[in-house]
């Protein structure tokens, strides 16, 4: 979405949801209807989806997946109309976590698969290495540990390669931890010993300390499955002295259940309840039920392992209206899901129709009816982008101007009809050209049209303009009013060069331009070519 193309207003809208993301959820909501409003009005879908795209990222923050589900869901419907295929991506992202958390790994998979497919089909390695994070994710928790790590592995060997990401220390960090907690489970001590090691020094020096709980939970984990006690309770202390209630729950749910569990395993009772009440209270200001029920099923086997039989009923019959919650939501997730992908087979036809009527209605609004050629706006639009990226590239742009020897002899002597079958010649040769890499060409008005040439040496533009020439020389097409010869020749003229920032391809034309005009004053059917940098000199002639 390009914001320059807005207004003002529309471009401070954006600028506060921007600013004001993950931080003040109050603003980002606020502007996002205002926001909204502005995309229904001019029925801009890009306004309209990226409206509903942050108020999902916002909710979800929030850990408010109702609200979460129906606006990020809103979302991918203009998205997909504007090809703004980077959102539909994280859209998907994150309602395959969202899914996963709420307890539905087959969604949570399908969402994943659906983004990674988009990320894919549009190179998007910067998004696609944290799906494969969170794939790793989903695989460990249905106990499919080799295939968590092979996913988990993809996404780390991309953040090792971009280190300058934002929050390079923290991706790195969840990463190694969920790789970790795959090799304890596969029992593969040496490997959790080397992930400890890359824990110790690439991260925690550079973490704060409320992020270095995982860590923590982890090492107790490591130190216990080799049988080092007093390394392993020395974590646990490290725990229960830094743990607290404002951690971000989604973030380190998975590895605190499972320190609990190892806590419960070896009847450490006393700080299994130290770390299980504040993993509870943070569980219970989210509504993700599944993470409540998930939870409750450790407190059920404590009271079962020291016999309180009271506690263990009351807490079973809570975890039965916690289940029978979870299949009303599923349901509601099944009919989210439906919905959604009947909206995204509706669109599919849609977008096919009306994709068909612009590609139409493009093409006749680019091309010249006379030659079928692209026309002189196709050529403002192309040559704009090529001067662009050859100034980004530092690669080379050649222009070319060429017209008809003795075009007015010709018409006013054999008709408009052959003198357009005349120009139709022409552009029948140069759209045979176009075909090879690195050549465009448009009518440019009258009987002039327009090569450019894209990362060819000097030599070789010159090469392929004289074969140009040649080809139309060699046709042998008619032409007894010519004062050259009695067939249709070409004069051409070109500018070469490496663009400068302070060049533009109006002054390339330009070039082209007076190279054509010499070309015709001293002779005809031939070549002049100049250099960009002679351009300055041609200002002040």
């Amino acid at each position: 979405m390009d914001v320059r193309s807005y207004s003002r207003e529309v471009q401070l809208l954006i600028g506060e949801i921007q600013k004001n993301r993950g931080k003040d959820s109050g603003t980002v909501l606020s502007a996002c209807d205002k926001l909204l409003a502005y995309g229904k009005g001019m029925k801009d879908d890009a306004l309209i989806g990226y409206a509903y795209f942050s108020k999902g990222e916002t909710y979800y923050l929030l850990n408010d997946a109702s609200n979460f589900y129906s606006q990020m869901l809103s979302c991918m419907g203009p998205m997909e109309h504007v090809k703004e295929w980077g959102y539909v991506a994280m859209a998907n992202n994150m309602l395959g976590i969202v899914s996963l958390n709420r307890g539905n790994a087959p969604f949570a998979l399908d969402y994943f698969i659906k983004a990674i497919s988009i990320c894919e089909d549009y190179s998007l390695p910067d998004i696609e290495w944290m799906i494969h994070m969170n794939l790793g994710s989903l695989y460990l928790n249905i106990e499919e540990y080799q295939k968590s790590i092979s996913h988990t592995e993809i996404a780390y060997r991309y953040i090792l390669d971009h280190k300058s990401l934002d929050g390079f220390t923290e991706s790195y960090t969840a990463i190694l931890l969920g790789m970790g907690r795959a090799y304890l489970n596969l029992d593969r001590e040496d490997r959790c010993l080397e992930i400890e090691k890359k824990l110790r020094t690439d991260c925690l020096p550079y973490l704060m300390e409320m992020d270095r709980i995982v860590i923590y939970c982890y090492f107790a984990r490591v130190h216990q499955a080799i049988g080092e006690d007093e390394a392993r309770d020395y974590w646990i202390e490290m725990v229960n002295k830094h743990a607290s209630t404002s951690m971000p729950i989604l973030d380190v749910f998975d590895d605190f259940y499972d320190y609990l569990h190892m806590l419960l395993k070896i009847e450490k009772y006393d700080d299994f309840f130290k770390a299980y009440t504040v993993l509870d209270d943070l569980t219970k200001h989210t509504s993700i039920k599944n993470l409540e029920r998930k939870l409750l099923t450790l407190k059920i086997r404590y009271y079962r392992r020291v016999g309180q039989i009271e506690e263990y009923k009351i807490a079973s019959v809570l975890y039965f209206e916690l289940s029978e919650f979870m299949e009303r939501e599923n349901r509601l997730m099944v009919s989210n899901m439906i919905v959604m992908r009947n909206s995204y087979m509706e669109l599919t036809q849609i977008n096919k129709k009306v994709e068909e009527k612009n590609t139409f209605l493009q093409k006749r609004s680019e091309t010249d009816p006379l030659t079928g050629m692209y026309n002189r706006l196709k050529l403002n639009e192309y040559s704009e982008e090529a001067f662009e990226k050859a100034l980004i590239n530092r690669s080379s742009i050649a222009v070319e101007i060429l017209d008809i020897d003795f075009f007015k002899q010709y018409n006013d002597n054999y008709g408009h009809q052959e003198g357009d079958n005349c120009i139709k010649f022409i552009a029948n040769t140069l759209i045979e050209m176009a075909k090879e890499d690195g050549i465009f060409t448009a009518r440019y008005g009258g009987d002039e049209f327009v090569v450019i040439y894209e990362g060819l040496t000097k030599e070789m533009v010159e090469a392929k303009a004289n074969e140009l020439r040649d080809r139309i020389y060699q046709q042998k097409w008619e032409h007894k009013f010519s004062l050259t010869d009695n067939i249709v020749t070409i004069s051409q003229g070109i500018c070469y060069g490496i663009p400068e920032r302070d060049a533009s391809m109006f002054g390339y034309l330009q070039g082209a331009d007076k190279m054509l005009y010499e070309v015709k004053q001293q002779s005809r059917n031939a070549i002049k070519i100049c250099d960009a940098t002679d351009l300055v000199e041609l200002k002040d002639e």
